[in-house]
């Protein structure tokens, strides 16, 4: 029995984007971008009942891998922000932006090589049963052994599996450096446009 998955790194890269589009500029909010990285890594939180179980395997790709979860997720949000009481216009763009980022994992599994029939998720359940994956799979997959918690933990140390641990941390490094150097050249151009005296 295997199964497979994409690494953490790359959800991570999504994550850490949607925090940087969402976060005030010139203020760090490592509170938001803990809650980016959680939701962007949410789907694949189904491990954990599995491995309690000694199945690591036995939930993964169900419910949490669908879009009914995305509406689940922007929904819990919506009711918080409402209880809490907080404006109803940033608790709506709170909700939505928590969806994005928690369908972000979904959109990049779609995209994930997955050459174990049934291949791709079950993103439409229970309203479908189809799979569905892109014909264009540019992330690589990993093979997991879920029958054990120990096998499973040997999956993640294989040479194939460490060659796509190489190449998705090379994606979120690349997501940082490109974000912070995005920033400083924007940062540079303001200044200078501010330097240019009014020919008005």
């Amino acid at each position: 029995l295997r199964d497979r998955m994409a690494l953490c790194f790359v959800h991570t890269a999504a994550g850490y984007l949607a925090y940087e589009g969402a976060r005030p500029v010139e203020t760090h909010r490592p509170g938001l971008l803990a809650a980016a990285v959680l939701l962007a890594n949410g789907p694949d939180l189904d491990f954990l009942p599995g491995i309690l179980v000694g199945h690591p395997g036995a939930y993964h790709r169900g419910f949490t891998h669908t879009l009914a979860a995305v509406v689940a997720v922007a929904a819990a949000v919506l009711v918080v922000g409402r209880v809490r009481r907080r404006p109803a216009r940033a608790v709506a763009r709170a909700a939505l932006w928590a969806g994005a980022v928690y369908a972000s994992h979904l959109l990049l599994d779609f995209f994930t090589s997955d050459v174990k029939p049934p291949s791709g998720g079950r993103f439409l359940w229970p309203l479908s049963e189809a799979y569905y994956l892109s014909p264009v799979t540019p992330l690589r997959e990993i093979i997991i052994d879920p029958t054990s918690r120990l096998a499973f933990v040997r999956s993640l140390l294989t040479p194939q599996t460490l060659g796509v641990w190489a190449e998705e941390v090379a994606i979120l490094v690349g997501t940082v450096v490109a974000v912070h150097a995005a920033r400083a050249w924007r940062g540079s151009v303001g200044a200078l446009l501010r330097g240019v005296p009014d020919r008005a």
